[in-house]
């Protein structure tokens, strides 16, 4: 009996083994994790290209109607810019004033094709007729990290920590608009990223959007682009409900039995501790 049970539990062990290694596998040779890869490769070396155009100052998140009017932080950008018709909108936000350096990598695919994983599910901006279009919406399933707005690249210090541009709608992408998150609610005229001291009288305060589709989209974990270029994954949803996840590595929390989660890792300024600069 006792042989038994041993040769069971080697059987079990390597029947796991050989799972996990035909998923290592599965993942060097699936065309989306490999996509994927790529367009956030790409993206990230678009952003130093633009940051040292632009005296190191990052993109813009949001625009504003006219100068002395708040920030359109809840909106997000049409891209392109002009696809829904009229006067082009939001021409400067992060996804449309990369689009040059995305093209400057002398492929044949239009830039747009890179602002998106090809493994997610579309999803329609509310409110938005569709059916009125005076060129095709991009796909997008790749989000700015808010409080980058306009923020000064050479004064922070951890850049190789700070995401700058990540999967951060999880297994979705919105079509013609691209999404910012983490975000500054900047209700006023003056939008810039500044740590949380007081919280009683704290601006801008933060906000997040919580993905309405699994962050289970690659087998080795989400990817991030990083503030200095590089390309990192991180396993999120190790642990779900009512458990909690580590904060230090998951600004999300309570995820359900599907990856979708409910809450995030605010502080009292309502920011995501993992993506703020300094």
């Amino acid at each position: 009996m006792q042989r038994r049970l041993a040769s069971l539990g080697i059987a079990i062990a390597v029947a796991l083994g050989a799972t996990l290694l035909i998923r290592a596998v599965a993942d060097n040779f699936d065309p989306a994790e490999k996509i994927c890869a790529q367009n956030l490769a790409r993206i990230g070396h678009a952003l130093i290209m633009y940051v040292q155009d632009y005296d190191e100052r990052l993109p813009l998140a949001y625009e504003q109607n006219a100068p002395n009017q708040p920030w359109r932080w809840n909106e997000p950008a049409p891209v392109p810019p002009n696809w829904q018709g009229g006067a082009p909108r939001d021409a400067l936000t992060w996804a449309n004033s990369l689009a040059p350096y995305i093209a400057s990598f002398r492929v044949r695919r239009h830039y747009a094709n890179f602002l998106h994983c090809p493994a997610t599910l579309p999803a329609k901006q509310p409110s938005v007729d569709y059916s009125q279009r005076a060129a095709s919406p991009a796909p997008i399933s790749y989000t700015y990290n808010g409080y980058l707005h306009s923020y000064i690249w050479g004064i922070i210090e951890n850049r190789e920590s700070v995401p700058a541009i990540w999967e951060g709608l999880g297994r979705e992408h919105l079509m013609g608009f691209a999404p910012v998150n983490p975000l500054l609610r900047c209700d006023r005229t003056d939008c810039l990223f500044t740590p949380c001291e007081n919280p009683a009288n704290h601006y801008p305060r933060g906000e997040v959007r919580l993905p309405r589709q699994s962050v289970w989209i690659h087998r080795t974990g989400l990817r991030f682009v990083m503030l200095d270029g590089s390309l990192q994954t991180r396993r999120l949803g190790r642990r779900l409900a009512p458990n909690r996840t580590n904060p230090t590595q998951d600004p999300f929390d309570l995820y359900n039995a599907h990856g979708v989660p409910a809450a995030a890792h605010t502080d009292a300024c309502g920011y995501l501790p993992l993506f703020a600069p300094n």
